[in-house]
């Protein structure tokens, strides 16, 4: 009785700090989602390897307030106006305007000059993860990806935003001016250092290392089983970084950032072939420093003029992953649908250089500062279909008991955050 009693007071604590708790993604990437499946925790106290293939693309992204937004305007919205004037203050007295030196007037100079500016980014690769036991109910694991990442733009001069007037401009002189615009801008990125309208690169992701406690109890709480895990571990900033000199770049997962997280699942059996669970999950990134392109006003910091050593400190990053699970839907073929909700909290950057004599946004109001701090919060709502087939759950005495699946993560909504489909295909092997 007493071993009973000790089992479902366990049970019990454990659930009360998984439901006052949140908890982490393992990345906080707002490019790639990267979300963990319930089967990498809920394993039978049983070692497995599990490699897959993935794929992603994301064309758009959630923007704040509503609505879908460039990729690159996750930043903030491009106007030329402001990138000319960034370029002004980082050359000073050398300074000559590029809407000078193109039209030859300075018509245009000081208007505002918007353009919508889009991407694709698209990446494919592999995953490797391993997790071994290593005494009683504790595990340990590791996990990585390997991939290739792309992304292209565009530059569309917004002319009803910018607010030039159409006058008594025809359609082919119309086309010219904004072809001319178009020319300024190219001229300006030039002279800022920024290079082409592409970007690629080939490399791995953050490795996450972790320790991991499981246990499993049978017949508790009304219910056919419960299993409990906590999971604790961190990542190294392994993984592929933007390139300050490419607005288009993009971070796979820290960014150069060492993080830390603690991750607590609980998943019940309800009864036979049904089960429901829940993933908590809490992110810790610590400060890093790094040379960027550091704002000097309204402009977005991936167009400004400047480039500056910055100190980086990020906001911590939650997730709350609620699923249900049919099993057995025919022999060892199950369905699983799951919610993700994920946040990342503000970041500060701080102006590591020694001479600031040209003066960053960080040296102006308060109001610029928090306008820039809160472009870096983001928020997601993922929904997660996956289909699986388990050789042992169907019967089959295969080697190494393969778990196979099929994962899609579709963004719902979210806001400043790219909005990135990934289709995952994978087996996880037991021994």
């Amino acid at each position: 009785m007493k071993y009973q009693i000790s089992h479902v007071s366990k049970a019990l604590v454990a659930q009360l700090l998984i439901i006052f708790s949140l908890c982490a993604s393992h990345n906080t990437s707002k490019y790639f989602p990267f979300i963990e499946r319930s089967d990498q925790y809920v394993t039978d106290k049983r070692s497995y390897f599990s490699p897959n293939v993935f794929y992603t693309t994301a064309s758009t992204a959630f923007n704040r307030g509503g609505g879908n937004t460039g990729i690159p305007e996750l930043w903030g919205n491009y106007d030329l106006r402001d990138v000319i004037d960034s370029l002004q203050v980082v050359q000073g007295a050398a300074f000559v305007n590029p809407i000078e030196t193109i039209t030859g007037t300075q018509a245009l100079v000081g208007k505002s000059l918007r353009f919508k500016v889009s991407s694709k980014v698209r990446s494919n690769g592999f995953v490797l993860h391993y997790e071994q036991k290593i005494w009683k109910n504790f595990f340990a694991g590791g996990w990585i990806p390997v991939m290739f990442v792309s992304a292209t733009g565009r530059y569309l001069f917004d002319r009803v935003s910018s607010g030039l007037p159409f006058g008594n401009l025809n359609p082919n002189q119309l086309f010219e001016q904004e072809q001319q615009i178009d020319e300024i801008r190219r001229l300006t990125h030039d002279l800022a250092g920024f290079i082409k309208n592409k970007w690629s690169r080939s490399g791995v992701g953050d490795l996450d290392l972790y320790l991991k406690w499981n246990d499993h109890l049978d017949y508790r709480l009304l219910m056919k089983s419960i299993d409990i895990n906590i999971q604790g571990g961190f990542t190294a900033p392994t993984g592929i970084l933007s390139d300050r000199n490419n607005p288009l770049s993009v971070s796979v997962m820290g960014n150069g950032h060492w993080s830390a997280y603690l991750d607590l699942a609980s998943e019940f059996e309800l009864k036979q072939d049904l089960k429901v669970g829940f993933m908590f999950s809490y992110m810790h990134q610590f400060k890093h420093s790094r040379t960027l392109r550091l704002a000097t006003g309204n402009e977005p910091t991936i167009f400004s003029a400047l480039t500056a050593p910055v100190s980086m400190q990020p906001g911590d990053t939650f997730k709350i992953s609620p699923y249900l699970t049919l099993e057995n839907l025919s022999d060892g073929l199950h369905f699983q649908g799951r919610y993700t909700y994920l946040r990342h909290n503000e970041d500060t950057w701080c102006d590591k250089r020694a001479d600031q004599s040209v003066q960053s946004y960080l040296s102006k109001d308060k109001d610029l500062i928090a306008q820039k701090e809160n472009i870096s919060r983001w928020r997601a709502h993922y929904f997660t279909f996956q289909v699986s087939y388990d050789s042992k759950a169907a019967l089959k005495h295969y080697w190494l008991d393969p778990l196979f699946y099929l994962t899609y993560d579709m963004p719902m909504n979210g806001n400043g955050i790219c909005k990135t489909h990934h289709l995952t295909i994978g087996a996880q092997l037991h021994f």
